[in-house]
């Protein structure tokens, strides 16, 4: 599942930059990459990929962001360069940020009110297709100028937010994904509803400690056995380095403790 995952986010990533980079001059099949994002399906008034995604949620929670949202692979090749050049810390749990839902409620706020100058700078495919109007920047002037905003300013907008979120994928992974993005907090309500869920097998841990390491969501507590799903974006990189298959990708939430000798305490 991790190399699918890879593979696609790749994919994914190359199309929505060829498409947002070459504007009308990109070939048509690209745009599957604009298609496939929630929220410009909501605003073009077709929700197949918002509720294509909606149901993918339910089943198997976060897969959005691991696979098509570009700012998610964005992050991915960042942490992949840091390991790269031997900046290996490892990362660790994380406390979940209650700053997240108000964020997740002033975005949802602004859009019923019409301020999409908010959607245009925190939701993910337009912080990239502020970035690439760099090079096409017919694709946001008319956005900006219906805003009153120039396009100048839209355009450092997107670059000042990826400056910003590749400085934090470096040094503590997918922060911006578990605590700021509202597409991402949005899709972890849902948890406690989903059918596949990542959980600890607590007779078959022995501590190694390597599933908490590589969580770039910092959703992993190994001490407890505890999976914070809501942030988890199914990346598998987890369940790739478990050398005892103790942590899987499964229909029940968690297997009921077998051993009372490996039960942590609270």
């Amino acid at each position: 599942m991790r190399n699918f995952r890879i593979a696609l986010a790749s994919v994914m990533l190359i199309a929505s930059l060829a498409w947002l980079g070459l504007g009308f001059h990109a070939p048509l099949f690209l745009g599957i990459s604009e298609r496939s994002q929630i929220i410009p399906s909501a605003i073009q008034s077709c929700l197949g990929a918002t509720v294509f995604w909606i149901i993918a949620t339910l089943l198997f929670g976060r897969v959005y962001c691991a696979t098509v949202c570009p700012v998610g692979a964005l992050q991915d090749a960042t942490i992949w360069l840091r390991k790269k050049t031997g900046k290996r810390k490892p990362f660790r749990y994380k406390e979940p940020k209650k700053f997240r839902y108000p964020i997740l409620v002033a975005y949802i706020a602004s859009l019923a009110l019409g301020a999409l100058t908010v959607g245009y700078v925190v939701e993910p495919w337009n912080i990239v297709r502020n970035v690439m109007s760099t090079v096409n920047p017919a694709d946001t002037s008319g956005t900006w100028q219906a805003a009153g905003i120039s396009v100048g300013i839209g355009m450092a907008s997107g670059w000042i937010s990826f400056c910003l979120i590749t400085v934090w994928a470096w040094h503590s992974g997918r922060g911006f994904c578990t605590s700021v993005c509202p597409i991402g907090t949005a899709l972890g309500t849902l948890h406690t509803q989903t059918l596949m869920h990542i959980a600890i097998d607590p007779d078959k841990c022995i501590s190694c400690m390597k599933c908490e390491d590589v969580c770039a969501s910092g959703c992993i507590k190994v001490e407890k056995r505890l999976v914070d799903n809501s942030r988890c974006v199914r990346c598998f990189d987890c369940t790739d380095v478990c050398p005892n298959d103790a942590i899987r990708f499964q229909i029940n939430k968690e297997r009921r403790r077998q051993t009372p000798l490996m039960e942590v305490g609270n």
